[in-house]
Formats: structure tokens, sequence, C-alpha cells
């Protein structure tokens, strides 16, 4: 695969497809800049309709899996920003206005020391409220004394082991009765979180949209005009990449909303909505093509998520025998994770397929994969009658493609289960 061509023709249809395009995410930017920060906007709960079960039918266990909720920066995109303002202070070549972006790239630098990719006090309340929302929803699941087992399985990184214990504590404190199994280690890293198939080739071309999108949507004039000095000669000695510059800063600004550092907000005071927009474009393709269904690695993520598709089809029908204890299994792990569950799983929405390039026209990574992102997976029983299953994604009804419910958002269990079954055997051995 030659991936600077594939990336190429990519960007040509993102610049093709950008004046025709739905507005409706920069409407959403516009109303809340912290959404340009995309896969890292705080998780961002919306009420939504509630359709009624069948009659009859009542809730009886939860197939659960949750990404950790706001953290820090991790590894080097928690320096970058800061590596090159610490440069251009130091060079005095900043604005009063730069020096005033610097010093706000300090305190969220401050807030990360010794705490890199930690979760936030902010990821905690996160899974709190979710766990809490999930129980008045579905109080059933929690109170049958018949069901009082929950056996939750994490990924070892620290971040989703706190936002486990969160979780987990708010159902604790409602329904005491709960027997918690808890287990974690790279075996369930692996789980919940497998690598991808050929990650390097995925990285690369990600890259490359990146080098081909930002040069060609971006203006970056007059935030270098307003930041560094007007000594051009100076600031082009010392600035070897401007537009890298704009980059990392704006990472840095997009994780202040999860850190809540105060006296250092970035999006709104030094950027403007429209270079919000277009550095948000760029970077939702770069998020989505990294671990999204992406037209281009499509299979290389869907293949990844097999493991843990079975895991969730052999845990509910183990749940859904009779004498079970078990009232829920619940899963901590990544947006690396999530991402090609939902993709193979065939969620419309989240698991939608498209080119990277052009995303933006109906994915949107601060809706699809914000932090604390979740997919709940409710099973209703009728005595006498087949069990249903409603899935939620991010605490919204949703459906699968292609697959027929019974009434509503309420599917069958073997149609779904045949469903999985399919798409399973569709992927797990595609790079034999």
């Amino acid at each position: 695969m030659n991936i600077t061509r594939l990336a190429a023709a990519a960007v040509t249809l993102f610049l093709c497809s950008t004046l025709s395009a739905q507005t409706g995410y920069e409407e959403a930017i516009r109303q809340d800049p912290d959404r340009a920060a995309g896969v890292h906007h705080s998780y961002e709960y919306i009420p939504s309709a509630e359709t009624p079960a069948p009659r009859g039918y009542k809730p009886f266990y939860l197939s659960h899996y949750g990404r950790h909720g706001s953290r820090r920066a991790t590894k080097s995109s928690a320096e970058h920003g800061f590596e090159y303002m610490t440069a251009a202070h130091e060079a005095g070549i900043l604005t009063p206005l730069g020096e005033e972006l610097y010093e706000a790239v300090v305190r969220i630098h401050d807030d990360h020391v010794g705490m890199v990719g930690e979760l936030t006090a902010r990821g905690g309340r996160e899974h709190r409220a979710i766990a809490d929302r999930l129980y008045d929803r579905h109080p059933r699941i929690w109170r049958d004394k018949f069901r009082t087992q929950v056996h939750v399985q994490s990924s070892n990184i620290p971040r989703c082991l706190v936002s486990m214990a969160n979780f987990t504590a708010s159902l604790d404190d409602r329904a005491p009765q709960l027997l918690f199994d808890f287990v974690t280690g790279d075996k369930y890293l692996e789980l919940v979180a497998h690598d991808y198939y050929d990650d390097d080739a995925i990285s690369a071309f990600g890259s490359t949209l990146m080098r081909e999108m930002l040069p060609a949507s971006l203006d970056i004039s007059r935030f270098m005009k307003a930041i560094f000095m007007v000594d051009e000669g100076r600031v082009a000695e010392l600035v070897a990449d401007p537009l890298n510059i704009i980059y990392q800063v704006f990472l840095t600004g997009g994780i202040r909303q999860c850190t809540e550092t105060e006296n250092a907000e970035i999006f709104r005071r030094f950027f403007t909505i429209d270079e919000l927009i277009t550095l948000y474009r760029c970077y939702n393709s770069r998020i989505y093509n990294s671990m999204g269904n992406a037209a281009e690695f499509s299979a290389n993520h869907l293949w990844a998520a097999c493991g843990l598709l079975r895991d969730i089809i052999d845990r509910a029908d183990a749940a859904l025998a009779a004498g079970s204890p078990t009232a829920a299994d619940l899963r901590f792990g990544h947006d690396s994770g999530i991402l090609p569950l939902v993709g193979l799983m065939d969620l419309i929405g989240p698991g939608d397929c498209v080119p990277a390039a052009r995303a933006y026209e109906s994915w949107q990574s601060y809706r699809r994969v914000p932090m604390a992102s979740n997919l709940q997976m409710i099973f209703f029983r009728k005595k006498g009658a087949e069990p249903l299953v409603k899935l939620y994604y991010n605490e919204e009804e949703t459906l699968i493609r292609g697959l027929e419910p019974v009434q509503g958002p309420y599917y069958s269990w073997s149609a779904l289960k045949a469903h999985f079954e399919r798409r399973i055997a569709s992927y797990e051995h595609y790079f034999d």
C-alpha cells in the first residue's frame, strides 16, 4: 500500500467535499468550543428519549464497556506544547498575548507533573454520574435478590482502574448487596483494547493525512502575528515548524477541560472559532483513521475487537442460563477498544464506515468517543418468551445496521447474537 498516495487521494476528497458538508459540527463547536477537543472532550450527557420495553418484559442483566473518564494528556502530548512555548518565551519572541498563552500552557503542564495520563477529578465524577443514571434507568437489575454478582474486567492502566473504582463505588452506594469480582492485568488490557493489525501503517497514514490536510485548510498568519513578535526573520529562525506549534498548543488547550486548570483557558482566549473548527476537522479525521471504522483501515480495527465481542457473547449466554447469579458484566478500557467494538457490532452512528478525510461530514469524535464513552446492553426477559436486548451508546438508544428489531430499539438475543457471530466470522481470520 502506498500510504502517501492513499492519503493524497483522501485529502482531495476532503477539499472537494468541505463546501458541501453538513455544518452541524460547526454549529456545535460554536455553541461549545470545548467540543473542538474531539477525543479529549469531557463527557457530555444529553438526555434522550426512552422507549418502553414491550409489554411484560423486565430488565435483568447488563453487559457494559466504558472508556476511562477525563484524564490528563498522555506521553509526549503532555510535553510538546510546553516545550515549544517555553523555548519561545526564553528566546524573547513572544508578544504580550503570547506571554499570556505561555503562562496558561505552564499552568496546564504543572498539573501534569508526575500525573501524565492519570484520571482527573472530573473523570471520576463522570463515571459516578453514569453509574447513578444507569441505576435510576434500570433499578430492577440491581435489586434482584437472586442476582447479586457483578464481574468487572479492566485494563491495568491506572486511569481505567480509578474509573472502575468510581463507577462501582456509585453502584455499591445504591445497592450495597452487590458482590463485585474485580480482575485486571496484561491479559485484560489485551482483551479490552487489543492491538490493531499493522498499526504502523495506520499511524503512517494518519500522519500523512494531517500533514496534507492542515496546510491545505488552516491559515496560520493571524495566530502567528498575535503570539509572536513582528521580527519574522528571528521568529522563522527559532520556529522551524509553526504549524506544528499551533497544533500542539491546540492539543494542550483541548485537555484543559479535563484537568479544569484555573486561569488556563486556551481555546476561547487564543484561537478564533474558525481556527478551532478547522483544527478539529483535521484532528477528527486523524482520530477516526487511528481507531474508528475508517474505510481505509476498517478490517485492521474490527479484527482487533473479535475477542472482546466474543467475551460479550459468552458472558451474556452464561448470565442468561437458569440460576445464574450474575447481574452485570462491566468492562473498563480505552477509546482504542470501544471504537473497534462498535464498528464490529455495526452500530449506526459510532460504527459508521466512511473515508477518513470525510469523517467530519457525519462522524464527530466529540460525540462518538469523548472521555467516559460507554456502551450499555440491557437484557430484558418475560416468562415463556425469548430475551430481548436494547443497546445504548453514550446513554442514547442506538440501532444495529441492517438488523430488524422486534420492536423499537429492542432486538431478540438470538438474532443479535447471530449477527455478532457473523461479524466475528468475517474478521477474526481476515489477516491469516
